[in-house]
């Protein structure tokens, strides 16, 4: 391993990635812990080469800016899996492979399982991961979706969203996170099932069949309003930038002197009791906090005391930039925070300072990208436990060298090459 580094546990694996959108995030993952990411495209290429935006304006498939973020460090083959004559292809890539990652809709995993269960038995420490909809059983399994049907349907979206008015109603709609939040969601349970199903097979030897459904990894991620329901009986209601409660908690957003939202509110410790003294005495803000009369409000009007506490946070939160409100507020314990938007992040010093972005040459543009790397390095600061070194792959790059290696001849792959199976692509450098 290097250096401790998790980036090259999955050094020798060898993954295939056949399928649709939901499959890019898992294989991804486990392509930036070293293994070798085999992605099977058809003829026309995956379907997330063609979501933008683009590197440019001729929306030419191969800069797809979505395709490269979830593509890094993968290979491209280009095989029509569906056709009988690409068994034999498919049988000579199972033979030397660890895990088979299948994403798509409903009917077209189901239809490609009795292969892989067939070619598991020739290698039984074969793990086949399947991700789907709603998953391979269930009355639910045909259904049609999307990524905003599942945050709908799981149950993420009615517990995001504005504040309900004075009598508690809603007059604004739920809101969904951000796009492919749930193809995320069913990727990281995939990833993490895989890394299982490999720890069960260095005990036992044997493969794995896992199936994931995204609506049940969606379902689980609605904090705490499945067991509010189950264990009072209570709904619990959404609530602007904090989370839902069965009551209407307090509101924790206030602007800036510069106009930046903040992210403010206290915890009922007595050390932040006085921090919140503390910063209204640098302002020179008058307050009566911590005298003997606002101990006693606390004693007869808890909700009073809270709303004047409330009255000297947001003087001092207007009365100050955002910037400076945060340094003073973090030099006082206070967990207190701009809201940025996500390009900030950019420039952030302590992202640079652990190397959160992996910085990836594209000869194509005669420049760097920069793309979202690891969360987590070693020790030392240094090493990424992900790794991403290389640029996502153009269509069919690699048909020939993976081809050759699982010991197709010159004569079998010039064959199924006119007979449109399989599709050599141009190597770029």
């Amino acid at each position: 391993m290097n250096g401790g580094s998790l980036s090259s546990s999955l050094a020798g694996f060898t993954i295939l990635e056949i399928g649709e959108q939901p499959g890019d995030h898992a294989a991804l993952l486990l392509a930036g812990l070293g293994a070798e990411v085999i992605k099977i495209e058809p003829r026309d290429g995956s379907e997330s080469r063609r979501i933008g935006p683009f590197a440019s304006a001729s929306r030419d498939s191969e800069e797809s800016l979505f395709f490269w973020r979830y593509n890094l460090n993968k290979k491209s083959v280009v095989l029509d899996v569906d056709r009988t004559e690409a068994q034999r292809v498919l049988t000579a890539l199972a033979s030397n492979a660890d895990i088979v990652l299948l994403a798509g809709e409903y009917e077209t995993v189901a239809r490609r399982i009795p292969l892989w269960r067939e070619l598991a038995e020739k290698n039984p420490r074969l793990i086949v991961c399947t991700i789907t909809p709603f998953g391979l059983d269930g009355p639910y399994r045909a259904l049609k979706t999307t990524d905003l049907v599942q945050m709908a349907l799981g149950g993420i979206m009615a517990v995001c969203g504005y504040d309900p008015d004075q009598d508690l109603v809603y007059d604004t709609p739920p809101i969904a996170p951000a796009m492919w939040h749930s193809f995320h969601l069913g990727g990281e349970y995939a990833a993490v099932a895989i890394m299982a199903a490999i720890n069960f097979r260095e005990l036992s030897g044997e493969g794995q069949f896992i199936d994931v459904s995204v609506h049940e990894a969606v379902n689980t991620c609605t904090e705490i309003a499945i067991p509010t329901y189950i264990y009072s009986g209570q709904v619990v209601m959404r609530q602007t930038a904090r989370h839902a409660a069965t009551i209407v908690t307090h509101a924790r957003l206030t602007q800036s002197a510069d106009g930046v939202f903040m992210l403010a509110s206290l915890s009922p410790f007595e050390r932040e009791q006085r921090a919140l003294a503390q910063l209204a005495d640098q302002m020179g803000i008058a307050h009566v906090l911590g005298t003997p009369e606002f101990v006693q409000l606390e004693k007869d009007d808890a909700g009073a005391a809270a709303l004047y506490r409330n009255d000297i946070l947001v003087q001092i939160i207007e009365g100050l930039s955002a910037d400076d409100l945060f340094s003073r507020a973090q030099a006082l314990g206070l967990a207190w925070s701009p809201i940025r938007r996500p390009e900030e992040n950019l420039e952030d010093p302590h992202f640079a300072a652990r190397g959160s972005f992996a910085t990836i040459h594209h000869s194509e543009l005669g420049r760097d990208v920069r793309y979202p790397g690891t969360v987590a390095i070693t020790n030392d600061g240094h090493t990424p436990h992900f790794s991403y070194t290389r640029r996502a792959p153009r269509l069919g790059e690699h048909t020939d060298e993976i081809l050759k290696r699982a010991g197709l001849s010159d004569a079998d792959r010039a064959a199924l090459t006119r007979k449109n199976v399989i599709g050599i692509g141009t190597v770029t450098v």
